[in-house]
């Protein structure tokens, strides 16, 4: 059974891609089939997988536009990660679709797309927008899950109760089946009483339960890997402290499958 994760957030900067592709590299490391789809008209994630933007004919934009189920299967592509990882990338369009308000029922364009193309893979995740327009609502109407990305600070708590606003919507209007998954916390220094205050203050919010342990450390290392455009697990030492805990969190990914 194939797992379909939206990874959001409202606030730009707290990590989103981040956690996304070091949960992609986690599932490689696992053996695990995975595909991203990129919804962020950045295309950080799919400059990361290899992919150099603008490279392609077909995206996921040039997929949600024809309307029609399976539209996206002409559009993925295998990356530099190797044939366990493909994307379906991104492009800059998406930024005028986020505002979309003429057609009918745009958010289901996405759902549609990946409609009975998706069974090769283990997991599908949605690297979403820094935004809550139609461009993440499509994720989430697509979407089995929610994960929500967040980091200790007093704007990481703003945005994370937002994008809770927001799947709750969504359920109610568009996707009944839509659950969250939990609430990643990203970027954690390792002394900070800021930092803890906030992490309590998350937990009252949302109760710890579904706050996914452990959390992420604020490391150099995340940064590089991007920048090298490398799976977090091929730094070797390198990533140490770090690799086990996308392993940790890809573990309760595969685990809502079952």
């Amino acid at each position: 059974m194939t797992v379909t994760t939206a990874v959001l957030n409202q606030t730009g900067g707290v990590g989103k891609t981040t956690v996304a592709l070091g949960l992609t590299s986690a599932l490689r490391a696992r053996e695990k089939v995975t595909l991203v789809v990129d919804l962020d008209p950045q295309q950080s994630s799919t400059w990361a997988l290899g992919i150099e933007p603008g490279s392609y004919e077909t995206d996921v934009s040039t997929a949600m536009e024809q309307n029609r189920d399976g539209a996206a299967a002409s559009a993925i592509y295998e990356t530099s990660w190797g044939p366990l990882v493909d994307v379906l990338p991104a492009s800059p369009g998406l930024t005028e679709r986020d505002t979309e308000t003429t057609r009918t029922n745009p958010q289901d364009r996405l759902r549609r797309a990946l409609a009975g193309i998706t069974d090769p893979y283990d997991v599908v995740l949605i690297d979403c927008p820094p935004s809550l327009g139609l461009n993440s609502r499509s994720a989430l109407v697509a979407a089995d899950y929610a994960l929500l990305v967040t980091e200790p600070s007093a704007l990481g708590t703003q945005g994370l109760a937002a994008a809770t606003e927001f799947i709750d919507e969504v359920w109610h209007r568009d996707n009944r089946k839509l659950d969250v998954a939990g609430i990643v916390v990203n970027r954690v220094p390792p002394v900070s009483s800021e930092a803890e205050h906030r992490y309590d203050e998350l937990a009252t919010m949302v109760g710890r339960r579904a706050i996914w342990k452990p959390a992420i450390p604020q490391r150099v290392v995340l940064g590089r890997a991007i920048g090298e455009r490398r799976p977090i697990h091929d730094l070797g030492w390198r990533s140490s402290g770090v690799s086990e805990v996308f392993d940790a969190h890809a573990a309760k990914l595969l685990r809502l499958a079952q």
